[in-house]
């Protein structure tokens, strides 16, 4: 397992991305927009925000995102942390542990970008994104 920041912005994730390049001499490593992913209704104003970002700084790697419309990007709520599972019955169980007291944002599924995947707050108000490739 290895966990990675997540870092959601409203509407100025790659402003805040070429910043976090200057400052910490890092790398953007890749970047989608949101009218890139299949089968994803987005609107005029949203297709080209950032749906998924990595930053490189040194070893650490550093998740970014630009909110939806739906979701109210305020401080305090715009960190989330990424667990990346190398197993399928490991995510699963933390999945169902973490979903079993907290608030499903997301179902664990199958998705678009080859990994099962899922999004949960836990009963502390803690948010986590569980991610396993697949391939």
């Amino acid at each position: 397992m290895k966990i990675i920041p997540y870092l959601y912005f409203a509407g100025n994730c790659e402003q805040a991305l070429n910043y976090y390049k200057d400052v910490f001499e890092g790398e953007i490593i890749s970047l989608q927009r949101f009218h890139e992913a299949p089968d994803m209704p987005v609107n005029e104003e949203n297709k080209n925000k950032v749906l998924h970002a990595r930053f490189q700084m040194g070893e650490q790697t550093v998740y970014f995102s630009d909110g939806l419309d739906t979701q109210s990007i305020e401080k305090g709520n715009q960190v989330t942390l990424t667990i990346e599972f190398s197993k399928v019955d490991q995510i699963e169980t933390v999945y169902s542990k973490l979903a079993e007291r907290g608030e499903i944002i997301m179902p664990l599924q199958d998705t678009f970008w080859g990994a099962k995947y899922g999004k949960v707050v836990d009963t502390f108000g803690v948010c986590w994104d569980l991610n396993c490739q697949l391939s």
